[in-house]
């Protein structure tokens, strides 16, 4: 089961960074959907994200109906979100499943899953 959270990570990684957003759900008054962690005691909560905003759609059931689906640009992602997130003890949860089962990732870990990405995708462009 982990071997498919982790392709699926990877999956969302390299999708993100081709089409530089990611998708999470919003509500207004709620804000962000998040969980509490499975795996990690030491995660404060877990900041779902998706690189296909029909994944993200998927979840919009329940205690999470009235939420919408909202893009979030990469560079924002960077500038706004990981540093805050290590800062709080807070994990990303990177394309959940409708079980709300998934890796959960240091916001630094994945930071850094994105940088390389991108290096590595700018690099084959320069080839």
């Amino acid at each position: 089961m982990k071997e498919g959270y982790l392709k699926s990570a990877e999956l969302f990684v390299e999708q993100v960074t081709k089409q530089e957003q990611l998708f999470g759900l919003f509500d207004e008054n709620e804000g962000w959907a998040n969980c509490h962690a499975h795996d990690n005691k030491d995660a404060k909560a877990v900041y779902l994200f998706w690189s296909d905003p029909a994944l993200a759609a998927k979840l919009q059931s329940e205690e999470w109906a009235n939420y919408q689906v909202r893009a979030i640009t990469l560079p924002l992602f960077f500038e706004s979100w990981l540093d805050g997130m290590q800062k709080e003890e807070v994990f990303a949860g990177v394309n959940w499943d409708q079980e709300l089962c998934g890796l959960e990732i240091e916001a630094m870990v994945l930071k850094n899953a994105l940088i390389e990405k991108e290096q590595e995708l700018s690099k084959q462009e320069t080839e």
